[in-house]
């Protein structure tokens, strides 16, 4: 027995199972053997077996529990370490719930992207944290990573909480947590490098275009090959449905339609010519700016019913200019809405200015050629003409000798006749005044007016003399005068007491208006009252009874004259070349008389011009009508210049009639200090 209860044998066998042999042996060596001993020996055994098989499990369940406590650490650490990893990864991380896509779980740097808290990502709508077509696209990605385990979108577009859009690179993979399956994703925000990249390709694409324009405009044939080229590039790169070209045409007054691509018939008939300034193309030409629409189907700017039935609906039309010019007009069209970004109209202007250099250049060759036709088609004419030119040369040459010759002979002769006559005219006067002074007594009244007649007559005929003398003196600068200080206000106060009495005899009103502010003139006093005089007796003897005179000054800039410069240069061209600028003053004489016609308001100012009929010649310088030699006006425009300014003449208006004489001084800086213009 003590052999089958060795320890190799019951250590092989369950402590019931020992039990159990023992009392079989007990009970099969009981009929030969002491009961009493093999029992305790049994038991003895049973119990020595059973301790040791007890301390070994002990040993066992010490080993279990520390390898339970090692993988207790090691899960707490996984699970600190994930948590580290989760809150601190540079990308945003998603757990999603993968039977509707909601997101169940994200991390900081997904709350970050997002601005949303964890709480308010998980009460969020899809559709608002995928705009438009996103969220389909969103859901497919879901779907795919259930399907094949993993999934990714390269330029997925999320909405951020304050309403910005981003675009995130999307990985997902499918995962299990606890007994639930769930998709887990890293979303990066790539904004600004697919930012940078379309900015790169567009810049890319600009580039292309732009050389491959540049490249048929260096190697063209035509022009309308040029264009049609052109026009089917920027077509292709800028995705339009169609377009076409325009260029000015009629000087500037038509915009013919020179190319075109994908354009209906109707529509072509209809925009073959279109007028500068109608029509979102015509409003590009007129404006020299780019002219869009995202919707030309609602656009009250567009003119074409037929561009409307064909179905447009975005346009762009962009000027083609040339050093400031606009040689035509580039337009595109898509059948969808369509707005051009920023961006892509620049690229449209830069391509509007090389084709329009490119135009005017093309232009100018086929005018170039066309004179170069001309001029060899001309080129025998000229030869046989030249010979006749020459000699009608020489002869305008011979001619303008003659006349500068005939014009010193007159100007000498004027200078001359005044001067002599003036010494036997001032016998006859004094002479003539003495007679009367002292026989006026001792005559009849009859004798005594012929007298007052000869003297009226010796005055005039010196008047004249003295003024021939002075036109003679101002045409060849050898006239003397002052430079002083004259008081314009003064001037002008004594203009109206020198013909009061004149004008209260004609019965004439008087209007006259001093500047406001002290004005300085530099200059001869005398001259200058002359000058005024010989207006005032011009409106005087044009003016009749019951008419109205009027003198007002005003000061003017010289940037208002230089901006009338087209209308006043005729009257006196030498004042705009050799005035350096300054504080004018413009003096107005205006009369309600008769008037000038428009096209003599240049030759009154010619010498003797008013020399005409010799009966409406008079002696009088105040008779209503009378005429005479035809020197004042020239001497008012020579006295004028000569002082550095200039006189010019408004007359014979419907609103106004009669005529007014404009004199415009220069004056003095100082004495313009403070005062108002206009």
């Amino acid at each position: 027995m003590a052999g089958l209860l060795n320890r190799k044998n019951v250590s092989g066998i369950g402590t019931a199972a020992a039990v159990a042999l023992i009392l079989l042996l007990c009970a099969f060596y009981d009929v030969t053997h002491d009961g009493g001993f093999l029992l305790s020996a049994a038991l003895g055994t049973l119990l020595l077996i059973n301790l040791r098989q007890t301390k070994h499990l002990q040993a066992q369940t010490g080993k279990l529990q520390k390898e339970q406590k090692d993988l207790q650490r090691q899960t707490e650490t996984a699970q600190k370490r994930f948590q580290h990893i989760f809150d601190h990864a540079g990308d945003a991380l998603f757990f999603i719930d993968p039977t509707n896509g909601s997101l169940l779980q994200v991390n900081p740097q997904g709350e970050r992207m997002l601005g949303y808290s964890q709480e308010e990502i998980r009460r969020q709508s899809l559709s608002v944290l995928f705009p438009g077509r996103q969220m389909r696209r969103y859901l497919r990605l879901v779907r795919r990573v259930m399907r094949d385990g993993y999934g990714e979108e390269q330029a997925l577009q999320l909405r951020r909480k304050d309403g910005e859009k981003l675009i995130g690179a999307v990985h997902a993979r499918l995962g299990q947590l606890g007994e639930h399956q769930i998709v887990h994703g890293v979303i990066r925000d790539v904004t600004r490098f697919r930012q940078a990249e379309n900015a790169l390709r567009r810049r890319n694409r600009e580039l292309v275009l732009l050389n491959e324009i540049a490249r048929n405009i260096a190697g063209r044939s035509g022009l309308d090959e040029l264009l049609q080229t052109i026009l089917e590039d920027v077509i292709a790169v800028f995705e339009a449905h169609g377009g076409g070209i325009f260029l000015v045409r009629n000087e500037g007054t038509t915009l013919q339609l020179a190319v075109h691509r994908n354009i209906s018939s109707d529509v072509l008939t209809d925009i073959r010519n279109v007028p500068p300034g109608l029509g979102l193309a015509g409003r590009a030409a007129a404006s020299g700016h780019p002219q869009g629409s995202a919707d030309v189907q609602t656009d009250l700017r567009l003119r074409s019913h037929a561009i409307r039935n064909a179905g447009w609906r975005g346009f762009q039309a962009i000027p083609l200019t040339a050093q400031e010019q606009t040689v035509g007009v580039l337009f595109l069209f898509n059948y969808d809405r369509r707005v051009l970004n920023r961006d892509e109209r620049s690229l449209l202007m830069a391509i509007g200015h090389q084709v329009g250099t490119a135009i005017q250049g093309a232009e100018l060759f086929e005018a170039l050629k066309w004179q170069n036709r001309l001029t060899k088609a001309s080129n025998r004419e000229l030869e046989r003409s030249r010979g006749k030119l020459r000699d009608n040369l020489a002869r305008v040459q011979d001619h303008n000798r003659e006349l500068k010759r005939l014009e010193r002979m007159k100007s000498n002769f004027m200078a001359l006749a005044s001067h002599e006559l003036r010494t036997p005219l001032t016998c006859v006067i004094s002479g003539t005044q003495f007679l009367r002074e002292n026989l006026a007594g001792r005559l009849p009244s009859d004798e005594v007016q012929l007298f007052d007649a000869v003297l009226r007559g010796a005055q005039r005929l010196d008047t004249i003399v003295r003024d021939m003398l002075e036109a003679a003196r101002l045409e060849t600068n050898s006239l003397y005068l002052a430079r002083e200080k004259v008081d314009l206000a003064v001037l002008l106060r004594n203009l109206g007491e020198e013909f009061s009495s004149v004008l209260s005899k004609r019965q004439l009103s008087f209007d006259l208006q001093a500047p406001s502010h002290p004005l300085e003139l530099t200059g001869d006093a005398f001259h200058l009252k002359r000058t005024l005089s010989r207006l005032m007796e011009n409106a005087v003897k044009y003016t009749p009874s019951g008419g109205e005179i009027a003198v007002h000054s005003r000061l003017r800039c010289f940037a208002e004259i230089q901006a009338e410069r087209s209308t006043l240069a005729p009257f006196s061209p030498n004042f705009f070349r050799n005035t350096i600028g300054g504080p004018l003053v413009q003096i107005t004489v205006r009369d309600t008389g008769i008037g000038i016609q428009p096209g003599e308001h240049l030759r009154v100012f010619d010498k003797f011009y008013e020399i005409g009929e010799i009966d409406a010649h008079s002696t009088s310088s105040t008779r209503f009508g009378g005429k005479g030699v035809g020197l004042g006006l020239t001497l008012v425009k020579g006295m004028v210049e000569a002082h550095g300014g200039m006189v010019w003449l408004e007359s014979c208006t419907d609103q106004q009639p009669g005529s007014a004489f404009h004199l415009l001084l220069p004056v003095s800086l100082d004495s313009v200090r403070g005062a108002a213009y206009g």
